[in-house]
Order: structure tokens, then C-alpha cells, then sequence
């Protein structure tokens, strides 16, 4: 397989010191930008002039559905007609096919900058070496943001960490912790980031994320959580129940590992999952506070086979976290948070079947980072 094509691709160099939580609250009505922000969405928006994406996003009505959840509700119907087709996945493990579509295929003038962070040292531990290189590469990693060319929101880009890597579409610690750094660059309150495991409406079997930015804010930024272990807490007031951890309290290094643990089981017991990264309220404390910090969501799911059905809007990461792209204008007119609710509820694992991953969860988290 090819390598090197995107090395020309200008990078954006970063650094531990480049990383933030703080962000203006909702309530100040106004956001900040960082360099990081400024340079994606520059870029982005002359994607967009010069016609690289299959549309515009000049018809995309939003409103929110009265409720607790205050569910946010885009109308969006190019996406599900001008897509690209999705791959037929059947397994959670179904392995890289280099015939099929993946993310060192795409054109040049998709990919708006490399992703580099600038270390004091050369990484030396076997964990950091294993997660960044594919067998023996003596080359850098690239990790690409480059734009979704069928957009769900304004900004929205995949973050393919490690391109020749050519990893399925999986979880491992590196890309994680790259994910939360790059949540981290960010300075605007609504920027979030996010991943569909392969039968959790995946499209492409190459591992990537999406990343977006969205002027409404979630209820799961605030909502309440309960502690189970450590920095290990159960979501339970959204219609499917999933396990959440926060930035507060710990590193982004211990996170990434704690969160790595539990996605590597879902992945080795071929369970469907999402991981869903955003900024929102330190745990225990309510929607005005402006202690800020990183929520991460990840829902073990009921696998979907096959390719995507049509719907009023299928229940992959951002639908689970509240916020829902509707396909069919005729159904966004008559949304309730009740149906809401029941469309994602049927995302949730039987009872039983979720109590056993529960309890797994439980037995092979052995707790090292801090916590309240």
C-alpha cells in the first residue's frame, strides 16, 4: 500500500502547553478561538467555497425539542442522499480490506493540515511505540484532520490518527489520548468529538473519528452521573445507559488509559460501542457552574449488521449524546422527546446483557488514577 502521499500536507505543531479545558459558558452567549480553531475553520470554510464537499449546509434547520433532554434536532437531508454508500460491516473485528475505500485514498485537497505534537523527548515506552507504529516504521506518525465530505455540522472533519497505520475501525490508547488533545486545542464550548465502532454505524472500516462543532448545548454536558469506581461513573438519565469518565481529577494520559481499558473489552467481546468527547460541568456540580472540564461517554450498544436502514435518524455516537440529524422532513415535524426516547432506547442492550458487561467492567478496572 501507498505511503507518504500526504507528508507535503502543512502540519499544525502542538504542545502540552497549547492544551486547555476553559471555554466560555453558554450563558455568555459567545464563544473563543484558539489557533487551533481559527486554522480548522479557515481551511474549512474554503473547502467549502471551492466546492470539495457533495453540499452546502444552507438548509439545515435546527430546533430543540421541548423536554428534560432538550434534545437538539437538525434537519439534514442531503446527508442521507448525497453520502457515500457505506461498507457492509458484519462483525465489531471485521479486519482492514486495503480493495476497499480508506482514508490514504482521498484527495489532497481534502486533508487541511497534519496533527503534530512537539515532545520534550523521542516516546521510548513499548505502550507509546506500540500504539504509534504499525510493526517496525521508522516514520512519524500522520494523523490527518481532513473534512467529512458530507458534513452533519458546520466544521465537521475526521481525525484519522496514524493514517498507513491502516488500522480497522477500533479504539486503541493512542488515538484516544490524540482525540482528547485535540478536544483540548480547541477554545470553543461546542466543539465535540466522537466514534462509531464497526455495528455502531461505522461507515468506513479505517480508524478515524468525527469532530464537529454544534451552537447548542447538550444536556449530557450537565447531566448527572453516578460513581462506580475510581475515575468509572454510569450515565443512567439518557435513554441508553453507557459508563462516563472526566478529565477533572486526572491526566489526559491515565483518562486515555482507563477509557482505552474498557473500549478494548467491548472490542475483544465483539460488543458495538460509542465514545462521545465534550466539554461540560465538573461531576456533581450543575449547568451553571463554570468549572470546566472533558466528559467522555462510551455506551455499550446492540449491534446494528448490514447496511443503514432508512429512518427518521439512526442512534450512532451523536444521537446517543442528544443531538440528532433528521433525514426525513415529513418525521422532524412531529418529534417528541417521548419518540426521541424510544428511538434511542432501542440502542440499549437487554438488561441482562448489560449487567454482565457492567459487572466485567467492574472486575477488570483496577483504579490508579485519582478521583473524588
Amino acid at each position: 500500500m501507498q505511503t507518504g502521499v500526504f507528508q507535503d500536507v502543512e502540519p499544525f505543531h502542538y504542545s502540552d502547553e497549547d492544551l486547555t479545558t476553559g471555554t466560555k459558558h453558554w450563558d455568555d452567549k459567545e464563544y473563543d478561538l484558539s489557533e487551533f480553531d481559527k486554522l480548522l475553520r479557515g481551511k474549512w470554510d474554503k473547502c467549502m467555497k471551492d466546492g470539495f464537499f457533495r453540499y452546502h449546509l444552507d438548509k439545515v434547520e435546527t430546533k430543540i425539542i421541548p423536554g428534560e433532554k432538550k434534545y437538539v434536532a437538525q434537519l439534514n437531508v442531503k446527508r442521507a442522499t448525497e453520502r457515500r454508500k457505506p461498507q457492509e460491516i458484519i462483525t465489531v473485528n471485521q479486519p482492514f480490506d486495503e480493495n476497499l475505500f480508506n482514508f490514504s485514498r482521498i484527495k489532497s485537497n481534502e486533508v487541511l493540515f497534519l496533527l503534530d505534537k512537539k515532545t520534550k523527548s523521542p516516546p521510548d515506552t513499548p505502550k507509546v511505540e506500540e500504539a504509534m507504529c504499525n510493526g517496525t516504521k521508522d516514520e512519524e506518525p500522520q494523523n490527518l484532520v481532513i473534512i467529512n465530505v458530507s458534513p452533519l455540522e458546520y466544521g465537521h472533519v475526521l481525525l484519522v490518527p496514524d493514517v498507513y497505520s491502516f488500522r480497522p475501525q477500533m479504539l486503541t490508547e493512542y488515538s484516544i489520548q490524540l482525540a482528547i488533545e485535540t478536544l483540548l486545542l480547541s477554545r470553543h464550548q461546542g466543539f465535540r468529538i466522537g466514534f462509531n465502532s464497526l455495528c455502531a454505524f461505522a461507515s468506513v472500516n479505517h480508524q478515524h473519528l468525527h469532530a464537529y462543532y454544534l451552537e447548542q448545548e447538550l444536556f449530557v454536558e450537565s447531566c448527572p452521573v453516578k460513581h462506580l469506581k475510581g475515575i468509572l461513573y454510569e450515565l443512567e438519565v439518557m435513554p441508553t445507559k453507557g459508563f462516563v469518565f472526566q478529565l477533572h481529577g486526572s491526566t489526559v494520559e491515565d483518562v486515555s488509559r482507563v477509557v482505552y481499558l474498557v473500549a478494548d473489552y467491548m472490542q475483544r467481546s465483539e460488543i458495538a460501542h460509542n465514545l462521545f468527547m465534550t466539554r461540560g460541568t465538573v461531576f456533581g456540580e450543575d449547568r451553571t457552574s463554570r468549572n470546566r472540564t472533558i466528559r467522555l461517554f462510551l455506551w455499550p450498544r446492540k449491534k446494528f449488521i448490514g447496511v443503514k436502514e432508512e429512518a427518521c435518524f439512526n442512534v450512532a455516537v451523536v444521537e446517543l449524546a442528544g443531538h440528532l440529524p433528521i433525514k426525513i422532513a415529513e418525521m422532524y415535524e412531529g418529534l417528541t422527546e417521548e419518540t426521541v426516547n424510544d428511538t434511542i432506547r432501542s440502542a440499549q442492550l437487554d438488561e441482562a446483557e448489560y449487567q454482565t458487561v457492567k459487572d466485567n467492567v467492574l472486575q477488570l478496572y483496577k483504579p490508579t488514577c485519582s478521583s473524588s
